[in-house]
């Protein structure tokens, strides 16, 4: 048998098939013609998912300044009255005080950043607040500033007897200036206080530093 006969004869099969089944449904309908189509069902109403509340962005560090008031200090073993400035980081609601000296403060980069010109040099302390970072995380963080060409001291703890928080502190040089970071754990906020200054200026800094770091405190 030839490809085409083969064809015609498959063809010829399929047609008497679909013949006999319409007859058979002709006649179960009691020879009244083809069965109705079924009724078309009504298509499902869906709900659509709810939206979900987008995110809140964090909010950026920022900085209220307060009062300037007058401290006690020791300077270089002596004791002297000095101004100072309140400050708050916001929205961390953590609270320090700062030499009036160190100028007024400005937001870079993620840091409460003050400079006070001294001559041809420049002394800067720079304040972030890390909320959800841990102590160690910040301190790991923090020494990559440093990790290019700096001589560093070794890693010391600091006493919560300070200012009541757990702390760590690091010295660094590079040519003729000092550098450091002061970070303390603030009731599960890390901040971090940077520094740098010529190294003449040791003595007064370390001072100013030390006053900042005293009244550092939680909301």
């Amino acid at each position: 048998m030839t490809m085409k006969m083969k064809w015609l004869t498959i063809l010829a099969v399929l047609a008497v098939a679909v013949s006999g089944c319409g007859a058979a449904s002709e006649q179960g309908n009691g020879g009244q013609g083809a069965a109705e189509p079924p009724a078309q069902e009504s298509p499902t109403e869906t709900t659509p998912p709810a939206e979900q509340p987008a995110e809140e962005p964090a909010e950026e560090l920022g900085v209220e300044t307060g009062a300037e008031v007058e401290i006690e200090t020791s300077i270089e073993g002596m004791s002297e009255k000095v101004k100072v400035t309140e400050y708050t980081l916001t929205p961390f609601g953590i609270r320090y005080v700062l030499r009036s000296v160190m100028g007024a403060p400005a937001v870079e980069n993620g840091q409460v950043v003050y400079k006070s010109q001294m001559g041809d040099d420049v002394a800067t302390i720079a304040v972030e607040a890390l909320a959800g970072v841990s102590l160690d995380e910040a301190v790991a963080e923090a020494q990559k500033r440093y990790a290019d060409g700096y001589e560093a001291a070794e890693l010391a703890d600091i006493g919560i007897d300070l200012n009541g928080y757990p702390g760590k502190v690091q010295g660094f040089q590079k040519g003729n200036y000092l550098y450091g970071f002061n970070a303390f754990d603030v009731d599960g906020t890390a901040v971090v206080i940077h520094s740098s200054y010529p190294q003449d200026a040791g003595d007064g800094m370390g001072a100013v530093l030390y006053e900042l770091i005293q009244s550092l405190k939680g909301e």
